[in-house]
C-alpha cells in the first residue's frame, strides 16, 4: 500500500499543484515570498528527518531553484517525457513551468 505524500504548503511559497513527483522529489511553480514573478521550488521529500528537506524550525519547506537550474531540471524530464510522463502529476501546470523557464532563458 502506498501513502500518499504531505506536500508542504508554506505562506510564503503559495502554488497551485505539485506538477512532479518521482518519489523522492517534487517540483512546484509559484510566487515566493510575495514576489510578482513565478519561480520553480524544488524539495526532497526523504531525507535525513521525516520532513525531508529543505525544513526549517520543524516545518517543511520548498527551496527556489535558481532560474537557469530550473530550466536544465525541466528541459532534462522534458527530454526523457516517455519514462518520467508517470511522475508528471499536473502536465498542463508542468508545461507551463517549462514554457516559463524557457521564456526566462
Amino acid at each position: 500500500m502506498s501513502v500518499t505524500p504531505v506536500f508542504p504548503r508554506p505562506k510564503n511559497f503559495p502554488y497551485s499543484e505539485v506538477f512532479y513527483f518521482d518519489k523522492e522529489i517534487a517540483l512546484i511553480k509559484g510566487k515566493y515570498n510575495g514576489s510578482t514573478e513565478e519561480s520553480i521550488g524544488m524539495r526532497w521529500m526523504v531525507g535525513e528527518s521525516e520532513l525531508g528537506y529543505p525544513s526549517t524550525f520543524g516545518n517543511a519547506m520548498w527551496m527556489v531553484v535558481p532560474e537557469t537550474l530550473a530550466s536544465f531540471i525541466l528541459e532534462g524530464i522534458f527530454s526523457d517525457i516517455e519514462n518520467l510522463r508517470s511522475n508528471i502529476l499536473d502536465f498542463q501546470e508542468f508545461m507551463d513551468a517549462l514554457e516559463l523557464t524557457r521564456a526566462i532563458n
